[in-house]
């Protein structure tokens, strides 16, 4: 059974469409928006294998309907399609990048529940919430809930998630104040989410965004999660994986990319050239065919394959900011209205005695590191 696109939008940063075939949803998205789709099937991976730790049965749900097999690309940005199969085979494999996504969830869950219990009746407002499902583990019955993000993914959302009681979808961007109009019911407190989305933005933005808070939700909450190291997102790599893991990892990855190759448009294929073409090593490919990069990619060291790594994360985030931040008092200084509750590492106080030995690794490794953290605001 094929049925015509459900939807297919466009709004300068992001494009959305769903269809359905042989009974699996065909999800089509664009730009910093198709990572929503990753976090979605981390979340039930982790449910699945760790439900003692955190469970999502929502995100399950909706993983089983979605075909994740049939990840298209797009012409309006690198590599479309590419991130969200390494994501699942980071996944598949339990490495320790699948943690990092998915167990900020329980962080976030605590502290919603924390304040909820406090302000039963709180509005609660979910920024960039793509295919987020907080409100269905957290929903005490009385809350009211926004769920916020820009047009195309709203689109999508409601086809997948279309609007329970107590809950109102906004899409709008986050940068445009009148969202703020659109949150009522504040008089018990209004809490704010924000994962995953900040390190997108340049420090600019971000800044412009927490004077929107602070003008619109005097002694509002907010909480959402930063980076200290971007450009060290897979520094792991040679610290923590063994050399099985990284033999793993490497063949897959290899296995991953000619699958994409064999649908990726010629220009698709020409911006993965230019990426490995830009990459600080002493060997390139002899040419541009696939068998080229494949022979390039067996002879690649230990050493070198953590520069391809960091090369590819690189070329994901293309366009996208390099926010970072390492002390939360930072941003107090830019706004006096703004006080720090709380910075906690990212796996502060989760469990580490049902998780594998690379999931432990990982976690201990961000929070002695510092790349991750949790920020809890006032403004």
């Amino acid at each position: 059974m094929v049925v015509p696109p459900l939807l297919h939008t466009t709004n300068g940063q992001a494009t959305g469409e769903v269809s359905v075939q042989q009974d699996k949803i065909k999800v089509r998205l664009s730009g910093i928006s198709q990572t929503m789709l990753g976090c979605l099937w981390g979340r039930a991976q982790l449910s699945k294998k760790y439900n003692s730790l955190f469970y999502d049965e929502k995100a399950i749900e909706l993983v089983e309907k979605i075909d994740y097999d049939d990840l298209s690309t797009s012409d309006d940005g690198p590599l479309q399609g590419l991130e969200l199969s390494f994501f699942r085979i980071f996944s598949r494999l339990d490495l320790p990048e699948f943690g990092l996504i998915t167990l900020r969830a329980r962080q976030f869950d605590e502290k919603v529940k924390a304040y909820i219990k406090e302000h039963p009746r709180a509005s609660v407002v979910n920024i960039g919430a793509g295919l987020d499902t907080t409100f269905y583990r957290v929903d005490n019955g009385l809350i009211h809930w926004y769920d916020l993000d820009l047009p195309a993914v709203i689109d999508v959302r409601r086809q997948l998630l279309p609007e329970p009681d107590r809950v109102t979808y906004i899409a709008k961007s986050i940068f445009d104040s009148s969202w703020c109009k659109d949150v009522k019911h504040t008089e018990d407190g209004v809490f704010i989410l924000a994962g995953g989305l900040l390190h997108f933005f340049e420090e600019s933005q971000v800044k412009q965004f927490f004077s929107i808070l602070a003008d619109n939700f005097d002694g509002g909450e907010i909480v959402f999660n930063a980076l200290s190291l971007p450009d060290d997102h897979f520094g792991w790599w040679a610290d923590i994986l063994s050399s099985e893991q990284r033999d793993a990892i490497k063949t897959a990855l290899l296995d991953t990319i000619k699958e994409w190759w064999k649908k990726a448009p010629q220009d698709q294929k020409q911006k993965l050239n230019d990426t490995i073409a830009a990459l600080d090593l002493p060997t390139k490919p002899k040419g541009t065919a696939w068998s080229d990069l494949e022979a390039w990619w067996d002879q690649l060291s230990d050493k070198e394959m953590l520069k391809v790594m960091r090369g590819f994360g690189k070329s994901f985030r293309s366009g996208a900011g390099r926010w970072e931040l390492k002390d939360a008092r930072e941003i107090a200084k830019w706004d006096r209205r703004i006080t720090v509750i709380d910075q906690l590492p990212m796996f502060k106080d989760i469990p580490r005695d049902s998780l594998d030995a690379g999931m432990r690794r990982f976690m201990d490794y961000s929070d002695e590191s510092g790349t991750s953290c949790i920020v809890h605001l006032r403004v």
